[in-house]
């Protein structure tokens, strides 16, 4: 994995800024590029922006040497990668991706102990693609957003209150269905009758 050594903390404070510039850059390329962009990712855009990520991720975290021994897999040792006569393989990014789903399925079966390594492999590699996808459409949305105002809604005391007994009354039916006994809909729904019938508005 890359490590990153910074001078000061001003000079982290340069990268940091640096690597913003970059995202924004970058987003207002995704917007130009992707129809539809944030809100909208089609299927082959998806693909390409993975297949990107997936670059990135692999040069963080290359692939691992496996020693196959009685059919369970560990990191190879040294005498291990010299011993010609161990089975090895090489698990990684690319590994991991080479089985369609329908294969990695089968595998469960097959080899339990190399897809759960698998298993891991596309489990960490698809959560990082989807957060640095998410990161793209975070910075895509701020700039699309730029100079717009935004109006917040201010509800006069009635329109609250009507608010909030819909949600409470939603909940004691959720309640009284999982055996509350506090929690009675009928008496509920009279109580707000009342409220409404004392507060006319």
């Amino acid at each position: 994995m890359t490590t990153n050594t910074f001078a000061s903390l001003r000079d982290m404070g340069y990268q940091q800024a640096k690597t913003a510039d970059n995202l924004t850059t970058q987003a207002q390329f995704a917007i130009e590029s992707i129809k539809g962009f944030p809100a909208d990712v089609p299927a082959e855009a998806r693909a390409e922006l993975y297949a990107g990520y997936q670059l990135r991720y692999n040069e963080n975290k290359p692939a691992k040497l496996y020693a196959v021994i009685n059919g369970h897999y560990t990191i190879a040792t040294e005498e291990q990668i010299a011993n010609k006569k161990v089975e090895k393989v090489e698990i990684g990014v690319a590994y991991a991706f080479s089985y369609s789903s329908q294969e990695f399925g089968k595998l469960a079966n097959t080899n339990p102990a190399l897809h759960g390594i698998v298993k891991q492999w596309r489990s960490d590699v698809s959560d990082y693609c989807s957060n640095r996808l998410g990161d793209l459409k975070r910075a895509a949305t701020k700039l699309l957003n730029k100079g717009k105002t935004t109006q917040r809604q201010t509800l006069d005391f009635a329109e609250s209150a009507k608010k909030l007994f819909d949600q409470l009354g939603n909940s004691v039916k959720v309640k009284a269905g999982r055996g509350d006994t506090t929690a009675d809909p009928v008496k509920f729904k009279q109580a707000v009758d009342a409220f409404w019938k004392a507060y006319k508005v």
